[in-house]
């Protein structure tokens, strides 16, 4: 990985081996709090590299590559919830306490025409779920006030909003008797491991709401 004269930041691709400038590539769209550069050739981005690779590009990226990163990782989170008579269905609630995160699944699933309502933690979420009883809640496993996990399963428990499917995402939890826990113990209808790319986002959303 070199910097040129010219401001470029010429690297080789993890996945094609194609040399690329990095200045020139686009943020993946994956649900994770550190997105990365997407290779313009093979059109991975750097989520899966090796822990290495992505230690070496930011080693050796010029300033004004960490400066877009941290105008990415800053950048002002927007969305205010619409009344609950004006929502378009089906209804999908978000519930995860980062941002970043946040603003790419707000991206997606409005894109795929959805209702859609945003809570930043868990107690939040349980309390949109009663007021908009959502079809569908898209959750972080691990947040503030209360797990996404137990606010899945009190979803559930609850007589008014027990038809909702729930989604639990998570980047720490990722063995598979984590994911036996979610579907059984918390009534998880789904268990998702992040990063979480794009297209399987969209194929879970399409699965339970058409």
């Amino acid at each position: 990985m070199a910097q040129s004269a010219k401001a470029e930041y010429l690297v080789t691709c993890h996945n094609c081996r194609a040399e690329f400038d990095a200045f020139e590539s686009g943020w993946c769209s994956c649900l994770h709090k550190e997105r990365t550069l997407t290779c313009p050739h093979c059109l991975s981005c750097f989520c899966q590299a090796p822990s290495a690779y992505k230690q070496k590009f930011w080693v050796g990226a010029p300033p004004e590559l960490w400066n877009r990163k941290m105008e990415e990782h800053y950048a002002v989170d927007r969305f205010d919830n619409p009344p609950p008579e004006s929502v378009a269905r089906p209804l999908v609630l978000l519930v995860d306490d980062e941002k970043e995160i946040r603003a790419v699944a707000i991206r997606v699933i409005e894109s795929l025409g959805y209702g859609l309502i945003v809570a930043r933690n868990g107690e939040q979420g349980f309390e949109l779920a009663k007021q908009y009883k959502p079809d569908l809640v898209l959750t972080d496993a691990m947040m503030p006030k209360l797990d996404g996990r137990e606010m899945g399963r009190l979803i559930k428990g609850e007589p008014t909003t027990a038809q909702a499917r729930v989604v639990v995402m998570t980047s720490l939890y990722k063995d598979s008797h984590y994911k036996y826990e979610a579907l059984k113990k918390f009534q998880a209808d789904e268990y998702l491991t992040k990063p979480l790319a794009i297209e399987r986002l969209r194929d879970v959303l399409q699965k339970y709401l058409g």
